[in-house]
């Protein structure tokens, strides 16, 4: 495991070349940053309480390269800090590789034990008009045999999907529908220069019988 930092830098390197980022495609870096009533993922709570989600990330052509964050206020809660690139191929198809980074207790624990803090996934994605579908597995770290997909569809005012795994996503390690839900987004205006973009989604756990609401504010 202690090669995938090799592999990570491999991975970047290829999506500057392939996108021309010598000079011949334009970089664009973006920040911010989302305040959660809950981090609820992949139809997971984790930590119980608001969280606060950081980002950074830099775009080159179809190369994305990232880092994002996500902090429970019940520290020490559930933290994480992920590190992800990626590459689409036009905008039908789209292949990234994250690496996920849970500390066993805070955010003073080991960075580069990647057998018991990180878990590493290559997800793919594919876009037809309204309909979206995402395949995630993990092949590497703590989890490295989780599978999920999930299939989502934008009706316009809302957007609805449904994602099913198994081992770390259920309770029992078999296959199910652990993630249905509805979500929106809407931005509040409130000047001329000044709005906030809000989020808000309902998500059913079937697996789990878990019911989440969840909002957000992003800056």
């Amino acid at each position: 495991m202690r090669n995938f930092g090799k592999l990570f830098l491999v991975m970047t390197v290829l999506g500057l070349f392939f996108t021309g980022f010598t000079g011949k495609a334009q970089v664009d870096v973006s920040v911010g940053a989302d305040l959660m009533s809950r981090y609820v993922w992949r139809g997971t709570d984790f930590g119980g309480s608001p969280s606060i989600q950081p980002y950074l990330e830099m775009s080159a052509g179809n190369f994305v390269l990232g880092a994002w964050g996500a902090y429970t206020t019940n520290l020490p809660g559930a933290q994480e800090a992920d590190l992800y690139a990626g590459y689409s191929f036009g905008e039908v198809f789209g292949l990234t590789v994250t690496d996920y980074y849970f500390p066993m207790d805070d955010m003073s624990d080991e960075y580069f034990d990647y057998d018991n803090n990180h878990s590493i996934e290559v997800s793919g994605t594919l876009t037809l008009d309204k309909f979206s579908l995402l395949a995630g597995k993990f092949f590497a770290g703590a989890d490295d045999k989780s599978l999920y997909f999930e299939a989502g569809y934008d009706f316009g005012l809302v957007n609805a999907f449904v994602g099913a795994g198994d081992e770390v996503y259920t309770t029992d390690g078999e296959f199910g529908i652990v993630n249905i839900g509805v979500g929106a987004s809407k931005e509040i205006k409130f000047t001329d220069y000044f709005s906030l973009p809000l989020s808000g989604s309902v998500i059913l756990n079937p697996e789990s019988e878990s019911l989440f609401m969840v909002v957000g504010v992003s800056f």
